[in-house]
Formats: structure tokens, C-alpha cells, sequence
């Protein structure tokens, strides 16, 4: 039976083994972390939408793990550090505990500047958010974000929670009471999820190899949702790691054997349209073979913008680069300057996709 905490509240502990998506990888804080928490929180972005002393200093990172190791201690709320699983850096923070509607746990999270756009924080809100609706007497997990942090609601989307409205004049912020965006994940919404996965593709036996991967479901392409599956190649002709284009009319469609499974989507690189089939698969991340652009095709985001720069999916200008040991390049004069700045580097969309009977089948739009 599992342990209770204060007033009936499940004692948490630790998760063993700990959670982890790909290369994010969650664990609690450790006083080692200080140095990191304290350079992340100078950042103005995270100074603007979280409750932070500011300056924030170096004692204010060791106080912050100190309360963090007395809840995990105390069993009442989980702080997770968000690292990267091979380096060990830190990447952000998420934490959950018990919060004041009704039977919910509210969740929050910060991502340090260099890691975000990549897909962290919706894959860490994933792994905390299901991880608590597994404890016992978890009913509903929540988040709140302000009305202006478009970002933060874009990350509750993307990792499968709902938007319940908007509570007018509820956080106190920088001395004044602001309107935030309440979204919130119930165990139905886990269940209605798998169902769709169950409908979706076949379930392979144990240890079957070549299945499709989980689309996500806000970013399935238009059109594909309720159409019938049809085979477009073999199991056989796509191996794991690899990439491959099978074209439909007009419609070229790249598919990818990711270590998630088989990946449908439109090849063409998200920024500038080159064929992705003949760039270089890592993992999940498809490099563009024009620009050095690297996508994450299992998550839609992109992991390195390309070197002509541009708009990222969220509307965030990056300007142009070039790899370390060379030159930088300077932007062109001109109108191609301006197409450049303007030209935005947009998220995958997926067809859905399935493995029956040893041939990849996918769900296309009606031509």
C-alpha cells in the first residue's frame, strides 16, 4: 500500500528508474546545481515571468535546492532539475506539489536560454505530468501561465493539456494582479489519448521491431486526421536510422525509422523546402542538407536554426551564423536581408502512420 503524506497526500519519492525522454533527463536538484541555476536566472525572460528575487544570487540557488531537498525529504512536493542526460548540464527546472484547486497538482517550470526552442520543456511536462497522475489520489494536474506568456501555454499544448480559461486577476506579479491562462490534464485525457495511439497503428509483440512513432496530436497535417490508411512501402526497404521519400501525386513524403518508431511528414525542410530524404537522420534529428539546419522529427521542434537565420516556429528572430572556425557571415544587403529575417522555420507536420503485415501504411490527405 502505498505510503500517505500530510492530510492523506501521497508520500513522493524519487522516481526509479529516473524520467526520461530521449537526451532530457530528470532528476533532484543537487547543491553542485547552484552555480547553474543561479547563471540561468539572470535571464530576463525568466526574471519577467517567474516570482524570483532579483538579483538573483548565488545564495538565493543554494536556499532554492536547500527547499528542494526538504520536500523531497518531507514527501510534499517533487523539484526536478532538467538535465541533459549525456553531458549532465543543466537545462531548466520543473517542479509539482499540491496546489489550491481542488484535488490538482500544479506544476511549473523554467528553461535556460540555450535550451529552449528544442523541445524540453513540453517533453519534461510530458514525463512529470503523467508521472503524477500515476500516484494515488492525483486527480487532475495543472498549470497556470500569464495571459501574455505565449510560450509557456504553447508548451502546455504541445505536451497534451488542455486550456480550462482564463482566471482574471489571480498572480501577483511585479506588484500587480495578473490575468492568467489556466490549462490543466485529467487521467481521461491519458486514456483518450491511447485509445487514439490504439486506433491509430497496430500494437507490435514484444520485442517486434518498425512501428509507427506517436504523432503529436496538435501538430497532425491537415486533411489526414480521419482518412484510411494506405501502403506506400515495405518494412524491409526502410531500416532503422534511415530515410527515405515516397511521393503521392504532388505530395512528397518523407519517411524516417526513428529510435520512436516510423515518422510520416512532408519532405521538405521546414525553412527552405529542400528534399530532408537527403540529409542525414541522428537518432530523431534530420539534418537539412542545404543549410545545416537539425530538426527534431519526433517532436516537431527545431534543435539548431539554420545559418540563414530567420524566424524559429514562435516568432523569435535568430540571426544568421556560421560553425565555430569560420567566418561569420554577415546578412546581404537588400530585400534578401529582409526575406531572410522574415522567412519562418516551422514545425513538422505528421501523417499518421502504422506497420501491418510487413508494409508501412499512412494516412494521406485527399488529393
Amino acid at each position: 500500500m502505498r505510503q500517505a503524506g500530510r492530510r492523506g497526500r501521497p508520500l513522493v519519492r524519487p522516481p526509479d528508474p529516473p524520467l526520461r525522454d530521449g537526451d532530457v533527463l530528470l532528476r533532484p536538484f543537487r547543491q553542485s546545481d547552484a552555480a547553474a541555476i543561479a547563471a540561468a536566472c539572470q535571464d530576463p525572460e525568466i526574471q519577467h515571468w517567474v516570482p524570483l528575487p532579483a538579483p538573483y544570487t548565488i545564495r538565493d540557488a543554494t536556499d532554492f535546492v536547500t527547499s528542494t531537498e526538504r520536500g523531497w525529504r518531507d514527501g510534499v512536493r517533487a523539484e526536478f532539475a532538467i538535465v541533459h542526460a549525456g553531458s549532465g548540464d543543466l537545462l531548466g527546472a520543473i517542479g509539482i506539489g499540491p496546489g489550491g484547486l481542488g484535488q490538482g497538482w500544479s506544476i511549473g517550470y523554467w528553461v535556460a536560454p540555450d535550451a529552449r526552442r528544442l523541445g524540453v520543456a513540453s517533453r519534461a511536462l510530458r514525463l512529470v505530468s503523467r508521472w503524477a497522475l500515476g500516484l494515488e489520489g492525483v486527480r487532475r494536474v495543472y498549470l497556470i501561465a500569464e495571459a501574455g506568456n505565449v510560450a509557456s501555454q504553447q508548451v502546455a499544448v504541445r505536451a497534451g493539456f488542455h486550456r480550462d480559461g482564463l482566471l482574471r486577476a489571480y498572480l501577483s506579479m511585479r506588484g500587480e494582479l495578473q490575468d492568467v491562462a489556466l490549462f490543466s490534464l485529467l487521467p481521461r485525457d491519458l486514456a483518450a489519448e491511447a485509445e487514439e495511439r490504439r486506433t491509430r497503428a497496430d500494437v507490435a509483440p514484444p520485442g517486434a521491431a518498425g512501428t509507427g512513432a506517436p504523432t503529436p496530436t496538435h501538430l497532425v497535417a491537415p486533411g489526414s486526421a480521419d482518412r484510411p490508411f494506405e501502403p506506400v512501402l515495405v518494412l524491409a526497404e526502410l531500416p532503422p536510422g534511415s530515410l527515405r521519400r515516397v511521393s503521392r501525386g504532388d505530395l512528397d513524403v518523407l519517411l524516417a525509422h526513428t529510435p520512436a518508431g516510423i515518422v510520416a511528414t512532408e519532405d521538405r525542410c521546414p525553412h527552405m523546402a529542400a528534399p530532408l530524404s537527403l540529409g542525414t537522420l541522428d537518432g530523431c534529428v534530420v539534418s537539412c542538407p542545404l543549410h545545416r539546419g537539425r530538426f527534431d522529427l519526433c517532436t516537431g521542434e527545431t534543435v539548431q536554426m539554420p545559418t540563414t537565420g530567420g524566424l524559429d516556429a514562435d516568432g523569435v528572430y535568430h540571426p544568421t551564423w556560421a560553425a565555430p572556425g569560420s567566418e561569420p557571415k554577415p546578412d546581404p544587403p537588400g530585400p534578401k536581408a529582409e526575406a531572410r529575417r522574415l522567412t519562418r522555420v516551422r514545425r513538422f507536420r505528421y501523417y499518421p502512420v502504422r506497420v501491418h503485415d510487413g508494409r508501412i501504411e499512412v494516412a494521406l490527405p485527399e488529393a
